[in-house]
């Protein structure tokens, strides 16, 4: 089975620089930053990773908590269309269902307390913030990119600063 590619540019990405992009090949789970041909940086990333990246990197304005749990959570198929949606609107569309019954989750367990909200967003700050997280990856292997917090929120995808 050929491994499946998609690319992000700069211009669809604003945490890309100028003249550079990635190409993420969905089959294996790597990303790599290329500039005019040239392999810049290079990473492979868990499951999870993958899909948050991926989400992260069709949400110019950042990603809150509920889509990042649909995202984990839909199908590989869904997945694999939200790689190829051109807009973070379209994702949200794509996602809708997932996403309002995340939402609803959340709410409760924040009625519940800050423990129990806390403990619902643990797999996705395992997913973008620890040792085999995203960002981890993202800085360990020079692509000069990393993923914020957005307080009480979500994450967006930012470039490290030079």
């Amino acid at each position: 089975m050929p491994a499946k590619f998609v690319s992000f540019s700069a211009e669809e990405v604003p945490a890309l620089l100028p003249g550079h992009c990635l190409l993420l090949n969905v089959e294996e789970r790597i990303v790599t930053m290329l500039d005019a041909g040239h392999i810049c940086a290079q990473g492979r990333f868990s499951r999870s990773a993958f899909r948050l990246l991926g989400l992260l990197l069709r949400s110019p304005g950042g990603a809150e908590y509920a889509e990042l749990l649909a995202c984990l959570s839909c199908s590989e198929p869904v997945f694999r269309k939200l790689l190829e949606t051109a807009s973070h609107e379209q994702v949200l569309a794509l996602l809708a269902p997932q996403v309002e019954r995340w939402s609803q989750h959340l709410e409760r367990a924040a009625c519940q307390g800050a423990p129990a909200l806390e403990k619902e967003l643990k797999i996705v700050r395992r997913a973008l913030k620890e040792r085999s997280g995203a960002s981890t990856i993202l800085q360990k292997n020079g692509f000069a990119l990393t993923i914020r917090t957005l307080y009480r929120k979500g994450y967006l995808l930012t470039r490290t600063s030079l």
